[in-house]
């Protein structure tokens, strides 16, 4: 026995003897050309050897190479697919004698590597990935494939470790016009046994030209490979960039990111713990620091993937946003299902300055054009005017600088790839409350969809407030005034934007509770629209207000040349004084107002529209005053101007009580016509006729006021010998600048001829006897022309004292005002 353990003990050791000579006996560098034919036989491809092979058997099989290449694929541009200036492999002898594979670093020195795509998507290393036995495998039918033998694998591998170093990459795509550099690069890694933690440091320079860019990547983690559990990791992952391209709007980057990644192929699942991802960024004009973190979980077999915990913040700096900056924050966790194409964001929470928005989201069909999805969004209540102010955003001038400091929101949504429709919608807007319904379809050209309604809103607190008008000095003409149809046609008016009216896509209504807007106050609001291609349509509309009702319908047509104008409005019952009162601060009507009015225009700017209006209308005053005025009490204290009298102010209101006013006009061309303006009360008759010209904003209007009755309570005791008596009075002039005048000729005209009628009536009945004298004097005194009274004592009496008139006496009289000049100056006050 000791002899035969002696003898196998020699054996060995001649083995190991004859295996370390045989470097000395064989130089593998005679089989150069061998090496390269069998490697040119298996892969069509030439090797070059250039220089010297280096080989050790014991106590390692060491195989060192110089310099060598390998050819490229025929048709593609560079000369060689891969070459290296030197490699060292070595692997321990005495460890595959008990199939364990131990080896020493393995390094690589100068590694290029040319990766290439021909434009017709060809690459130069498709033929070296089929083996000619994966050839023959594929050629042979299933059933025909003999059973495979059970392998007898390594029971260990254990190696150093691996030193890449100076290795390039280089990869063109000719079909997309691409190209890729991997310069650089150099690879460190400690000891890689399966299943243990190996250090690896890498870093390389990438650089792309579409688009242009040049990054330095760096990466430190370490690396668990088990083979037999397929289980791969990199622990303490440190991955940083530093990112320069001059064709991207963030010219430079730098991105850092650190992780445990874990992926257990077996089981098909990949885990990222502890994912901290930093990014700064800057370009021309703006500025990005930003930050996300969370647990990443995915299922590769059920294609489910999952975020916990993901937050994000960033903080965006940028002239173009409102105070030249934004901060962000979003959290929320997110499930993703790629088999199912469903999508679940939960918990979200995302805030913005001082906005705070909470919500969930669900989709599905997300990989598809079919995409749907629906949740739901609240806004928390907001100070909109403090966020505005800390973004430095410039709100509208208001009335009330207390508005918009109570904004708040909350809605169910859902939608489609181009489409977004709020439901339940909930809006508070200060003391307002909106709700209902909000649809937007086809983003590229919007269709809006609502149904809203609003509770109550005084709209004045949100509108500019209002600037008193300019006072100029007496007998200055205002601009409307001064101005002619030639300069206002030169002044010009901007041309309606007809575009932007045919792209409204709006259909829906919108009811408000109680409105006030420019002083007036309204209730129970209907707007209904319905606009697309340039129609819009405004019907119907409908309020109440001032104990009346409003309807109306509006229709404009932009699809012309033109935009077409529509109007078929009425008022019923209205209460005309506090509705004056409350739009305009003077309630110069009282009474209870009906109107309606038909009319329509065209034109390509608000003076065209004005100078083309055509239609009809009336309108009716019932139990109602005209306050400011007392036109009985006017007319009294103008006779009693003419008769020589004093004219005493009487008590009571000024105004003019009427039963009914009424009336109605035509429009042409701009031109509203009225012929017939009736104002009826117990004392008086007002009529009216004349045009208003719309376009050139002036009046010319005649009213005639006539004395038909003797009521006290309007001042008509004293008038018993005016009635009948009608006052002309022409109105001409501007809107901003009516210019009354009353026809004095006509009103003393026809006092004189009543006064010379008396006295005829009298002469003839003191010559004839009363009753046939009075039947003449009826049927004659009116077209008497004589001004003088036939009694001669009085004609005798009054000529002397006129003749005896000193000059001092008529000095006075002709300083003082005549009676004809202070009733023109009454009746000029009058109207």
């Amino acid at each position: 026995m000791r002899t035969f353990i002696k003898l196998v003990i020699a054996i060995i050791i001649i083995a190991i003897a004859a295996l370390a000579a045989l470097p000395f006996i064989i130089d593998p560098n005679d089989y150069k050309d061998e090496i390269a034919a069998q490697v040119e036989k298996a892969t069509g491809r030439k090797l070059t050897l250039q220089g010297d092979i280096g080989l050790s058997v014991f106590p390692w099989i060491a195989l060192d190479l110089g310099a060598l290449s390998l050819s490229n694929a025929s048709g593609f541009e560079a000369e060689s697919f891969a070459s290296v200036q030197a490699a060292k492999i070595r692997i321990k002898l005495m460890p595959l004698l008990k199939k364990q594979l131990e080896m020493d670093t393995i390094v690589l020195d100068g590694l290029l590597l040319n990766l290439e795509t021909n434009e017709e998507g060809v690459t130069n290393w498709d033929d070296l990935t089929k083996t000619e036995a994966e050839t023959e495998e594929a050629a042979s039918p299933a059933a025909e494939k003999p059973a495979k033998e059970p392998r007898q694998g390594l029971s260990a591998i254990n190696i150093a470790g691996v030193k890449l170093s100076n290795a390039n990459v280089l990869w063109s795509d000719a079909s997309k016009d691409q190209n890729f550099q991997l310069r650089n690069l150099n690879l460190d890694t400690d000891p890689l046994v399966p299943g243990k933690p190996t250090a690896l440091t890498t870093s390389f320079d990438l650089i792309s030209t579409k688009p242009d860019v040049k990054a330095h990547i760096k990466i430190d983690t370490k690396v668990i490979v088990d083979l037999d559990k397929q289980i791969y990791a990199l622990e303490s992952l440190r991955f940083n960039t530093v990112a320069n391209s001059s064709g991207m709007p963030l010219q430079r980057a730098n991105l850092n990111l650190s992780a445990d990644i874990n992926a257990n192929m077996a089981r098909e699942i990949i885990t990222i713990n502890n994912l901290v991802m930093d990014l700064q960024a800057t370009g021309a004009d703006q500025k990005i620091d930003a930050k996300l973190s969370g647990l990443v979980e995915a299922n590769l077999a059920t294609q489910q993937h999952r975020i916990t915990n993901l937050a994000i913040t960033g903080d965006v700096e940028n002239e173009q946003l409102p105070g030249g900056k934004a901060k962000l924050d979003v959290n929320t966790n997110i499930v993703a299902n790629l088999a199912d194409e469903t999508f679940q964001a939960s918990d979200l929470i995302i805030k913005l300055a001082d906005l705070t928005m909470n919500g969930r989201l669900q989709a599905e069909k997300i990989l598809s054009d079919d995409l749907a999805f629906n949740g739901n969004v609240q806004i928390k209540p907001f100070n909109l005017r403090k966020l505005a102010s800390d973004l430095k955003i410039e709100l509208p001038e208001m009335a009330d600088t207390s508005t918009l400091e109570l904004v708040q929101l909350s809605s169910e949504i859902s939608g489609s790839k181009d489409s977004i429709n709020a439901k339940d919608l909930q809006l508070t807007l200060d003391q307002s409350q909106v709700a209902g319904q909000f649809g937007i379809s086809n983003f590229e050209k919007p269709a809006y969809t609502f149904n809203l309604s609003l509770d109550q809103i005084d709209a004045d607190r949100y509108l500019p407030p209002v600037k008193e008008k300019e006072t100029k000095p007496a007998g200055e003409k205002s601009a409307k005034e001064a101005a002619t149809p030639a300069t206002a046609a030169a002044a010009g008016s901007s041309d309606f934007p007809l575009e932007t009216l045919r792209d409204i896509n709006a259909k829906g209504s919108f009811k408000i509770g109680k409105l006030k807007a420019s002083g007036i106050s309204s209730e129970n609001i209907v707007i209904t629209i319905d606009a697309k291609d340039g129609l819009i349509k405004l019907s119907p509309l409908s309020a109440e207000l001032y104990q009346g009702k409003y309807q109306g319908n509006v229709n404009l047509d932009a699809r012309g040349d033109a935009l077409k104008l529509a109007v078929d409005e009425n008022l019923q019952g209205v209460q005309a004084g506090p509705l004056l009162k409350d739009l305009t601060g003077n309630d110069r009507i009282s009474g209870t107002a009906n109107a309606n009015v038909k009319l329509n225009g065209s034109g390509k700017d608000i003076d065209a529209i004005k100078q083309s209006l055509a239609g009809n209308g009336a309108f009716s005053f019932t139990d109602g005053a005209l306050k400011g005025i007392n036109i009985a009490e006017a007319i009294r204290q103008a006779k009693a101007v003419i008769s020589g009298q004093r004219a005493t102010e009487a008590a009571g209101p000024v105004q003019t009580d009427f039963s009914s006013l009424k009336g109605s006009f035509t429009a042409k061309e701009g031109i509203v016509n009225n012929q017939d303006l009736e104002l009826m009360s117990p004392l008086l008759r007002v009529t009216g006729a004349g045009d208003i010209d719309i376009p050139r904003e002036v009046i010319d209007y005649a009213v005639r006021v006539s004395v038909v009755g003797t009521a006290e309570g309007q001042g008509g005791r004293g008038l018993e010998d005016l009635r009948g008596l009608t006052i002309p009075v022409k109105i001409t002039g501007s809107f901003e600048n009516p210019r009354p005048s009353v026809d004095l000729a006509s009103v003393l005209k026809e006092q004189a001829t009543g006064e010379i009628k008396a006295k005829a009536e009298e002469k003839l009945k003191e010559k004839l006897g009363e009753g046939l004298g009075g039947l003449l004097g009826g049927k004659l005194g009116i077209e008497s022309k004589s001004a003088t009274p036939t009694d001669s004592g009085a004609e005798t009496t009054e000529q002397p004292a006129a003749e005896d008139q000193t000059a001092e006496e008529a000095d006075e009289s002709e300083a003082k005002p005549s009676a004809e000049d202070l009733l023109k100056e009454r009746l000029k006050k009058l109207f």
